[in-house]
């Protein structure tokens, strides 16, 4: 298959992945002037339940989600029907106008109340992220129909990376602390456990005990192993719960 993307647009693609790495909020402005969109926003959604839970847009005046009839009627939109039957899979994009015709959405309230109200004609959407429950959906409204291969090539190729700019700002996963009692460590290491669980140091727990601080460390690590955790956070969290 042929590309329709020049030299030129790779550049400006390049450009948007670095604005990427900068914040999700500013790629995906770049990505709205690149493609040639009036808003772009990225949603959180949990398509068991149809359910719009977030989104970062390149216009906050613009975010219907402040909206709570636009919430309930969310669940309208075609997006999740052509994810669930295969028309709309991870990291491929498609037009609204390609999920529904015109007559099918001006029946729907979704789009005569919100979308065309606000200038929206059609949407290029991309799901870049999504399990068993959860997905992010990348959203790119234009005042008038249609897309073109080039838009929809840029959009499939950037996808990933607006997945993974928004990756790096969520937090780790916490990981589950698992009960296990204290009694299986020495009088020693619960002393360090409990220090620790006030918030002192090494050089702290070291001064209170009369021990090294090099010690301290030879103990938590004893500790980290008998109670199954890799780090001081989990320590602090399972001394809370015993």
């Amino acid at each position: 298959m042929s590309s329709e993307l020049t030299a030129r647009c790779l550049h400006r693609a390049l450009d948007v992945v670095h604005e990427l790495k900068a914040g999700p909020a500013a790629g995906l402005a770049a990505l709205g002037r690149l493609v040639g969109c009036d808003v772009v926003a990225c949603t959180s959604t949990e398509h068991t339940t149809r359910r719009l839970t977030g989104t970062v847009i390149d216009r906050p005046e613009q975010n219907l989600l402040r909206h709570p009839r636009f919430r309930a009627q969310a669940h309208q939109h075609p997006a999740f029907a052509a994810h669930r039957g295969g028309r709309l899979p991870l990291g491929t994009s498609a037009a609204l106008t390609d999920l529904a015709d015109q007559r099918t959405l001006r029946a729907l309230p979704l789009y005569t109340d919100f979308y065309r109200p606000q200038g929206t004609a059609d949407q290029l959407l991309c799901v870049v992220q999504a399990d068993d429950r959860h997905g992010r959906i990348l959203t790119l409204n234009r005042s008038r129909p249609g897309f073109s291969a080039r838009d929809r090539e840029l959009v499939d190729l950037l996808a990933p990376h607006v997945a993974q700019a928004f990756a790096r700002e969520e937090p780790p996963p916490v990981r589950p602390v698992t009960a296990v009692p204290l009694d299986v460590l020495t009088t020693r290491e619960r002393e360090v456990a409990e220090a620790v669980a006030r918030a002192a140091t090494d050089r702290e727990v070291a001064r209170l005990l009369g021990i090294s601080p090099r010690t301290v460390q030879k103990h938590l690590q004893q500790i980290y192993r008998k109670l199954d955790l890799t780090s001081r956070a989990e320590l602090m969290i399972h001394l809370s719960r015993s």
